[in-house]
């Protein structure tokens, strides 16, 4: 039986047997700290004037996820990576310093290896920490938060960023090998402010952490809480934006079955953008001269309600076009305000649909008015390009860093592809931001708990596409 083929806790039974009867001893001048660390392993005891390789044990993480909408949860599997390679001396002592890389916290085995067997191991523990990019930030910009050494335990799979005593929303770094970034906004008044990160226990700080936690300190003895400063800004603040979008393709998983099995094809270019955004239909090998409709669809149900969420026909967004006498055709057209995620866009001819594309629907902001007022302000807002998998379809509000809630990205109906809602302008005089923060809707997994809150390492680290956030600035004015 090959050994890949045993549990992860059968294999180090093995390796420890293995290792008990080798000769050799491997030392580490430290048993725990952090990535970036320099470690220096310490060998004894081996034979002399031979070579060995020595390997990392760790983990490659990744989101389970079922036809690119439901998301499980994180998952992790068993990943080996040779770091170094030594050669005793004649005494059969070996020296060799590295750098612990950036990587999953948690306990990790080294092993002294040679032709595939293992001559000795040792353990070192990875911790978790913590830094900020600054301490001093125009209100309006961001502190960038990063974390190294996060998860796969559920102890410290994820962490809670709060903004004086305010908890913001979690980071984790199931993707990014346990490195997380977030952006915090510096928001008002101008003066100093406080950000903290506490560790989580069903998605809320656990308080606690740095007092009776039998974890110890968030971070060790390193910072887990900042006072930062916020400035006045030299310029006012953008009224609204949508974080970088990137190059995307749709998931053909969610385009609905064909009535027929033809040899038609068609395309769109591009293949991503938010409403407004300008594309062509190609179509290819239709029947000469046929009449061709374009058909949009929108996904329509409600999960919560026990509605099917199915893709559904939403009349009048594309034309019906001729084909010419090569079965060819070419159509332009402006991406309307739409539901986010994949669009399908089905060719149908004589009412049977012969060929399928897709465009990614990304968000957009329609809608953001007014942008100054008085406290009590109605603020109307709309966004395009919100999705209706679980891991898109709840957009969370987040007000000066607090959090408001959440809207849905789906409907039971077609009367609106869009996220509406109305909001109340409230604080002191002065700008205050809204920030729409991806978050997860619904995970099969009971635990972690990352469901329906903001996502702030979603730029590094969310499920099966790097969604933007969504920013936008009230001015309240005074009375």
């Amino acid at each position: 039986m090959d050994e890949s083929d045993l549990s992860s806790d059968l294999r180090d039974r093995l390796d420890d047997r293995r290792a008990e009867r080798s000769e050799g001893t491997l030392a580490l001048s430290e048993q725990e700290g952090y990535v970036g660390d320099e470690l220096t392993l310490l060998g004894r005891n081996f034979p002399a004037d031979e070579q060995y390789d020595i390997v990392w044990h760790t983990s490659d993480g990744k989101w389970g996820v079922i036809e690119a909408n439901r998301v499980v949860g994180p998952q992790y599997s068993p990943r080996t990576e040779a770091v170094a390679t030594v050669r005793t001396d004649g005494s059969g002592r070996f020296e060799e310093t590295w750098t612990v890389p950036e990587d999953y916290g948690g306990s990790h085995k080294i092993t002294v290896e040679n032709d595939g067997g293992v001559a000795a191991r040792a353990e070192y523990e990875v911790r978790p920490w913590f830094e900020l990019d600054r301490t001093t930030a125009p209100m309006g910009e961001s502190f960038v938060l990063r974390g190294y050494g996060i998860g796969p335990s559920l102890d410290s799979n994820n962490f809670q960023v709060a903004w004086d005593n305010q908890f913001v929303g979690f980071i984790t770094g199931v993707i990014n090998r346990g490195t997380a970034t977030a952006r915090i906004r510096a928001v008002g008044p101008p003066g100093e402010h406080v950000v903290q990160v506490w560790r989580n226990y069903r998605g809320v700080p656990f308080v606690a952490n740095n007092t009776q936690s039998p974890l110890g300190p968030v971070g060790g003895d390193r910072p887990n809480a900042w006072t930062v400063e916020v400035t006045e800004p030299d310029d006012p603040p953008p009224t609204m934006w949508v974080d970088e979008l990137l190059e995307e393709q749709p998931f053909e998983v969610h385009y609905p079955d064909l009535d027929a099995d033809t040899e038609a094809e068609l395309d769109v270019t591009p293949q991503c953008g938010p409403a407004g955004t300008q594309a062509v239909i190609t179509g290819r090998n239709f029947p000469p001269n046929a009449s061709v409709d374009l058909q949009w669809y929108q996904h329509v149900g409600d999960g919560i309600r026990g509605l099917e969420v199915t893709p559904t026909v939403r009349p009048g967004v594309l034309p019906t076009v001729a084909a010419d006498a090569d079965g060819r055709f070419q159509v332009e057209y402006e991406v309307p305000p739409a539901e986010g995620s994949t669009r399908p866009i089905l060719a149908e001819v004589d009412g049977q649909s012969v060929a399928a594309t897709g465009f990614m629907m990304q968000p957009s902001i329609e809608t953001f008015e007014p942008t100054s007022g008085p406290v009590g302000t109605e603020i109307e807002i709309e966004l395009s390009g919100i999705g209706w998998t679980a891991y898109e379809s709840a957009p969370f509000f987040v007000y000066d860093n607090a959090p408001l809630g959440y809207a849905c990205g789906t409907s039971e109906d077609l009367r609106s592809p869009t996220v509406r809602t109305v909001l109340q302008a409230t604080g002191e005089p002065g700008y205050h931001f809204i920030e729409v923060y991806p978050s997860i809707f619904e995970m099969e997994d009971d635990e972690p708990e990352f469901e329906i809150r903001p996502h702030l390492s979603y730029l590094d680290n969310h499920p099966v596409r790097p969604l933007p956030a969504c920013h936008m600035v009230f001015e309240v004015t005074g009375e």
